[in-house]
């Protein structure tokens, strides 16, 4: 007998991103939103995670920016949610530990090229941490059903965090690009276990965000 596991999806409110998903983030998934450094990705993750947070609790860690900066740009985006949370840290092992305490349903990072577990000599967005980070949150994804997010920054070659050692990792790999340098983004699935890569969703970029 042949039992399938019944896909629990939540909803980002964000009509164009759930479409690019195939219908929202699939609970337990691990996704890559890759992407030119500036371009918006952080934009979008809070955004997203703002409507997902009136319902779910969100653990934002951010290694690019302080805690006080995040929250003036979420100021600017009107992002609001008593179930979002917010961390500037780069160690995995504290990371870790701040989910075992929070047990948030929704994991951001941004970026994974910030981020070390000091088991490895290598730096910071080095293949080698690269690596070893995902792996970790792959299996902290998939052993406590939690949705992981990470954002990574496209390299001048075109992958992320040098070799592709994240996409074949995660379940699901978006790019958000700008369409001739103007106002515009489209985000694409180049991978997706829970829907369809033919697919794109277009965003405009403004003030108060996409």
């Amino acid at each position: 007998e042949v039992t399938s596991e019944v896909e629990v999806r939540w909803s980002t409110e964000m009509t164009e991103l759930d479409r690019v998903l195939g219908g929202g983030m699939v609970e337990g998934s691990f996704l890559l939103i890759g992407g030119d450094p500036g371009i918006g990705k952080s934009t979008l993750v809070m955004q997203a995670l703002s409507k997902v947070a009136k319902k779910k609790t969100v653990l934002y860690v951010t290694g690019e920016e302080s805690v006080e900066q995040v929250k003036l740009r979420a100021g600017r985006l009107n992002v609001k949610g008593e179930n979002l949370f917010l961390a500037s840290e780069t160690n995995w092992e504290k990371v870790l530990g701040m989910v075992e305490e929070e047990r948030p349903e929704i994991l951001a990072i941004d970026s994974i090229q910030t981020m070390f577990t000091s088991e490895i000599a290598s730096a910071p967005g080095s293949v080698a941490q690269v690596r070893e980070v995902g792996a970790r949150l792959m299996h902290l994804s998939k052993r406590a059903g939690v949705v992981v997010i990470l954002v990574g920054h496209v390299t001048k070659d075109g992958s992320i965090a040098g070799p592709r050692v994240l996409e074949h990792m995660v379940d699901t790999v978006l790019y958000f690009e700008s369409v001739g340098g103007q106002s515009y983004r489209i985000l694409r699935g180049v991978k997706n276990r829970f829907g369809s890569t033919n697919e794109i969703g277009v965003f405009e970029m403004n003030e108060a965000g996409l």
